[in-house]
């Protein structure tokens, strides 16, 4: 199937620019995954696929067709909303075979269409029901096998998951990631859920203000994140930053102290050396830090132990106050409590450096796992 490629997009609201020379493209068979926080403009660029806005100014393809100047019927697209917009009084048959009947397909090839989609989103059994009749993720399912059916170049999302409880949530990720394998048409997924999009995405943009801060795949986003921001979206409990400056650097390595007293941390060589003194920031995932000090393991100054918290298989430890703060996230039981103090460590590869514009000091590329 073909992907999707936006050039050179320019679109306002009144006289409020939102996207302004926008490029994105979608390879054939890709999940692409649009996250950022509210008003980023994600679901716009989803609306503008689908030809529910227009853009000001640029293109949009899907395959080789220029599709911007073509209404929404004519796209190849099919869009599936937060809201499943089922009718009520039609049965689940009946909802998937709508879009079929009103483009004139004969009844053998609407049935044929259904029934296959429903085997293959696991709703045989629940063809004659209606929507009241359904529970919320089978109501999904059926707003995706309406999609389905409709045979599309191009699938869009829009937050299709965000009415459901987190069970529900957890369970419909996995059957997204499944149905994609099995039809592995090129597809747009728009979600404000960082977990969601590191689970789904064989590549997120990550949007911030109309701009794509981020386009990676879901390991590099997090193990190299591009910006301070793009550090601070993903993660749970979120990333660890410390405040600091650059002692020295050069190709030998990089000695970085921190605002902590007498913390000074000794790092891998940049690919452009900073002048001494230039603030920076330090960052470093909960996971990635250790009470084992193993050798080659980067030392952070002893701290004492403000709060554990158990969540059975894990627990968080909280270490230091203010600027000097830690979240450290510990397989198994700590056993530590409140009041203890503890010096932890953590390998050179997973200590980030960034700048004062927030975006990140260059390393050399990521190993490969």
């Amino acid at each position: 199937m073909p992907g999707a490629t936006l050039s050179r997009i320019d679109k306002s609201f009144g006289t409020v620019p939102l996207f302004q020379d926008f490029d994105l493209s979608v390879g054939d068979g890709e999940f692409v995954v649009l996250v950022g926080p509210s008003g980023c403009g994600k679901s716009t660029l989803l609306r503008l696929i689908a030809g529910l806005e227009n853009p000001d100014r640029g293109e949009i393809r899907i395959g080789s067709r220029r599709v911007d100047r073509l209404p929404p019927g004519e796209r190849g697209v099919a869009m599936v909303f937060q809201s499943y917009a089922l009718y009520p009084q039609m049965t689940v048959a009946q909802n998937i075979a709508f879009p079929l009947r009103m483009a004139g397909w004969s009844r053998s090839a609407v049935d044929a269409s259904v029934t296959q989609a429903c085997e293959l989103l696991g709703l045989a059994d629940l063809m004659d029901r209606r929507p009241a009749e359904l529970s919320g993720g089978q109501r999904q399912r059926v707003a995706i096998g309406r999609a389905i059916v409709r045979e599309p170049d191009l699938f869009l999302f829009d937050e299709p998951l965000s009415n459901l409880d987190a069970n529900l949530r957890a369970q419909m990720r996995r059957e997204f990631a499944e149905l994609h394998a099995r039809l592995r048409a090129p597809t747009v997924y728009v979600t404000h859920d960082q977990a969601e999009a590191m689970a789904l995405a064989d590549r997120i943009v990550l949007m911030r203000e109309g701009k794509i801060e981020q386009d990676a795949t879901p390991e590099e986003i997090y193990r190299r994140p591009a910006s301070l921001f793009a550090a601070r979206f993903f993660g749970q409990p979120p990333i660890n930053t410390l405040p600091g400056h650059i002692v020295h650097a050069d190709e030998r390595g990089t000695q970085v102290a921190t605002a902590h007293s007498g913390e000074s941390l000794f790092l891998p060589p940049l690919r452009c050396a900073p002048p001494d003194g230039q603030e920076v920031v330090v960052a470093v995932r909960p996971e990635a830090l250790s009470a084992v000090a193993d050798e080659g393991r980067i030392a952070f100054a002893s701290r004492r132990v403000k709060y554990v918290e158990w969540y059975g298989g894990e627990c968080q430890v909280g270490l230091g106050q203010g600027t000097d703060a830690l979240i450290w996230r510990a397989i198994g039981k700590a056993g530590l409590v409140p009041g203890d103090t503890i010096a932890l460590h953590a390998a050179p590869g997973d200590i980030q450096l960034f700048g004062a514009d927030g975006r990140a000091l260059e390393r050399p590329p990521l190993p490969i796992l």
